[in-house]
C-alpha cells in the first residue's frame, strides 16, 4: 500500500524529538537525522521539516520558504495517491476516506 511521504516524515520526526528529549540523541545527530527526512514531491520541489520547530519548508529559488506540503489521499483499495480535492479515487473509482 502506498504511504504519504509527508505523514511518514512527520511520524519519524516525532520519534526523533522524543529520542532527543530523552537524551538518547545528541543535537548534531538529531539535526542530521531530521535532514534525512527530506521529501521530494511529484513536481520536483524539495521539502524539509525545520529541526527546531517541526514546520515544513519548501526549497524555492535557492531559499527555504515555510509552506504547507501537498497532501494526498491514499486510496485504501488500490493505494493510488489522489489530490486532496478528490472525493473518489481517479484510479479505481472507490470513495476516498477523509
Amino acid at each position: 500500500m502506498a504511504v504519504d511521504p509527508f505523514a511518514e516524515a512527520e511520524a519519524r520526526y516525532r520519534t526523533l524529538v522524543a529520542d532527543r528529549r530523552a537524551g538518547n540523541l545528541q543535537p548534531r545527530a538529531f539535526r542530521l537525522a531530521v535532514r534525512d527526512l527530506a521529501v521530494l514531491d511529484s513536481e520536483g520541489h524539495r521539502w524539509m521539516l525545520g529541526p527546531e520547530d517541526g514546520i515544513w519548508y519548501r526549497r524555492e529559488h535557492e531559499r527555504w520558504l515555510q509552506a504547507d506540503p501537498p497532501r494526498r489521499l491514499v486510496c485504501t483499495y488500490c493505494g493510488h495517491h489522489n489530490l486532496g480535492r478528490h472525493s473518489y479515487c481517479v484510479e479505481c473509482g472507490k470513495r476516498l476516506n477523509r
